[in-house]
């Protein structure tokens, strides 16, 4: 580690040039390529996914989209319908039903929304936005314009970050080298995303949540890095050898908490879905570069510009010294303070159900959004979920289960395709993200038989999220598990980890009860999934940071509540602005049109700032003082030479020191 860093410190123009030539090189590469990311959710088993599969047998291949339109006469149906019926891949309009004015349109296209790619799918809702009156569209194709991947927000969260930099130390050299480093590596972790999306299933999500993790990270890493050659430089070393105290103390944790950060996010694989896997991925490309231009690219910098760097002198006493001594002196009212809050913050998450919201929350003046309402003033709240019922059925048979489907739900006429498959559309009397609907569509499922099989959004959302749920309990304990050994390996302790463990636990259940406060039911199936697989690895960036800096402190010859004030003096500044600064990055992604974005970029500013505020600078402490000599007990023969010795200070006059190895 220190060699390295050492290496870029001393060929800084090499290194800036070859960061620069990767930067553009893969920016290059991914505007010549293209993007290809495919939101397509695969569950081959899934009673959706047959009921799909029965209907391209029987021929009804393609995408199918409803195009919603309010007149009072027919001539802008009719010039709309003609309009839709010279674009590309487009087989069939054929009338559908009309309702107080509403009516609708069935377009068939020749494939899948998926293959048809972004430039059909923007092709086709410009024709409906411009069919001169209220007219909208529903279907997989319509989807995938209602909220496109927007990166401009990322731009002022940055802004934002640098304010709070520049306050925090004075010092316009320390904005500029935490952005410059985050920016040129989430640069080129979005290129390496574009990249990926044609050899793996990525979604379009990916690219803001790949720049919400790296932007955030990015800043943290190397402030951490920063701070600790800045103490170097206040203790009087010169720039290099600063810079060597920060390679084997900060250095090294920024790779252990990226680290733990990906192994987290690649919990996200045992859920064995592709739609997961591609956002996990890219998270943790971005999560890794930004990871190396800490240890490469923010070095050469420091060497470039570090001799502009104002450091301001260490004041004694101060906020952070009279915190650590209040905590460590009463940990008892500290602890139960910040659980209660925990608790209170974790309350509405009894409230949680999964579900994919309604489109009548997507992005005003989306195409799905207009189509939400016109067919729920038209045909009533179920129109924008309707369940088909798919089996091989003979005439009596369908006509029976129509009759039986009757009593709670609307349902016409069979439909017959060639092989003998029915297909019955079932309308449900409440909206598709309505617990009633949830209920209707397992009575169906029921009533049908082993022979019926049930699709459309509502039944593919409904298995979508009973395959995450499911999955969870592995899920959970993997990144848990994994998390925990990493955390054992690194400070060779059984509690610091386990203790870490439930704490991160407890900021996952608040952060989950704040998303439900504010955004209400359903939320996304993955979203829980992700929230905690990206927070309980940004979490162990603070907790690596300063149990690192207070174990130093302890191997020292501190006693541990000693080494617990000192390592909190040291890094509570550091933290509660890297948090901040994470935080702004985070809620600037609230503001962005996808409403999965929103959810996440609330859920991770407020886990962020719950877990620096209280989990590290509160809990953590007091539970450590509590804990006092345990915190460090290891089994002694995996404990490494280098963890068994513990320089102690002899009260001697020459003041000498000895080596002990029974700490």
């Amino acid at each position: 580690m220190t060699a390295l860093v050492a290496w870029c410190f001393r060929r800084a123009p090499w290194v800036v040039a070859l960061w620069l030539a990767a930067l553009g090189g893969l920016v290059f590469g991914a505007l010549h390529t293209g993007v290809a990311y495919r939101d397509t959710v695969a569950l081959p088993a899934a009673d959706s996914s047959v009921a799909a599969a029965l209907l391209r047998d029987a021929g009804a291949a393609g995408d199918q989209e409803r195009v919603v339109v309010r007149s009072d006469g027919r001539a802008p149906v009719d010039a709309l319908a003609g309009r839709l019926r010279t674009l590309p891949h487009v087989v069939a309009v054929d009338p559908g039903p009309v309702s107080d004015g509403v009516t609708v349109l069935d377009v068939r296209f020749d494939a899948e929304a998926e293959v048809l790619g972004q430039a059909v799918a923007d092709d086709f809702a410009g024709v409906v936005r411009d069919a001169g009156v209220p007219a909208g569209a529903s279907g997989p194709l319509a989807a995938m314009t209602a909220a496109a991947p927007g990166l401009g927000n990322a731009g002022i969260g940055l802004v934002a970050a640098a304010v709070v930099l520049l306050v925090a130390f004075g010092s316009l050299t320390c904005v500029l080298l935490p952005v410059l480093t985050a920016s040129a590596s989430v640069g080129c972790a979005l290129a390496v995303v574009a990249l990926l999306s044609h050899v793996m299933t990525v979604p379009k999500i990916s690219t803001e949540i790949a720049a919400l993790l790296g932007l955030g990270v990015g800043v943290d890493y190397a402030l951490f890095v920063l701070t600790r050659y800045r103490q170097g430089i206040q203790d009087g070393l010169a720039a290099e050898h600063a810079l060597a105290a920060a390679a084997r103390t900060s250095c090294r944790s920024v790779v252990f908490a990226g680290v733990t950060v990906c192994v987290s996010l690649f919990g996200m694989l045992t859920v064995g879905m592709a739609f997961l896997d591609g956002i996990a991925v890219a998270a943790a490309v971005s999560v890794l570069l930004t990871m190396f231009a800490a240890l490469t690219l923010l070095p050469a910098l420091l060497r470039l510009l570090g001799r502009r760097m104002r450091v301001r002198p260490v004041r004694p006493g101060g906020l952070w010294t009279r915190l650590a001594q209040s905590v460590t002196a009463r940990p008892a009212p500290y602890a139960a303070a910040a659980v209660l809050v925990v608790a209170v913050l974790s309350l509405p998450m009894t409230g949680l159900r999964l579900g994919v919201p309604g489109a009548e929350l997507d992005p005003p003046g989306s195409v799905t959004k207009v189509a939400a309402e016109l067919l729920e003033d038209g045909f009533g709240p179920g129109a924008n979920g309707p369940i088909l019922l798919v089996g091989r059925l003979d005439h009596a048979s369908a006509e029976t289960l129509r009759q039986t489907v009757l009593s709670r739900a609307d349902v016409g006429p069979p439909a017959y395709l060639p092989g003998s498959v029915a297909v019955l559309t079932a309308v449900p009397r409440t909206a598709p993200d309505d617990p009633a609907t949830a209920d209707l569509l397992g009575w169906l499922r029921a009533v049908a038989g082993p022979d019926v099989h049930l699709g459309g959004v509502v039944a593919t959302q409904a298995d979508f999220s009973a395959a995450i749920t499911g999955r969870l309990p592995l899920f959970l304990l993997s990144v848990v598990g994994i998390s925990v050994l990493v955390l054992a390996w690194v400070f060779r302790s059984v509690l610091i980890p386990l203790t870490a463990a439930v704490m991160n636990l407890l900021t996952a259940a608040a952060t989950t009860g704040v998303v439900v406060w504010v955004f209400g039911a359903p939320v996304e199936p993955y979203l829980p999934v992700f929230l905690f697989a990206g927070l309980f690895g940004l979490s162990m960036d603070y907790e690596v940071f300063l149990i690192a800096r207070i174990q130093e402190e302890w191997r020292r010859g501190a006693d541990t509540r000693g080494a617990i004030v000192e390592g909190l003096v040291s890094t509570g500044r550091t933290i509660t602005a890297a948090a901040l600064i994470m935080a702004l990055v985070f809620v600037s992604f609230a503001f962005v049109d996808a409403r999965v974005v929103r959810e996440a970029g609330v859920g991770l500013t407020a886990a962020v700032l719950l877990d620096a505020v209280l989990i590290r600078c509160l809990l953590v402490p007091a539970v450590m003082v509590r804990l006092g000599e345990a915190n460090w007990w290891f089994p002694r023969r995996l404990r490494s030479r280098e963890h068994r010795s513990r320089t102690i200070p002899v009260p001697d006059d020459k003041r000498e020191v000895l080596t002990s190895a029974d700490h």
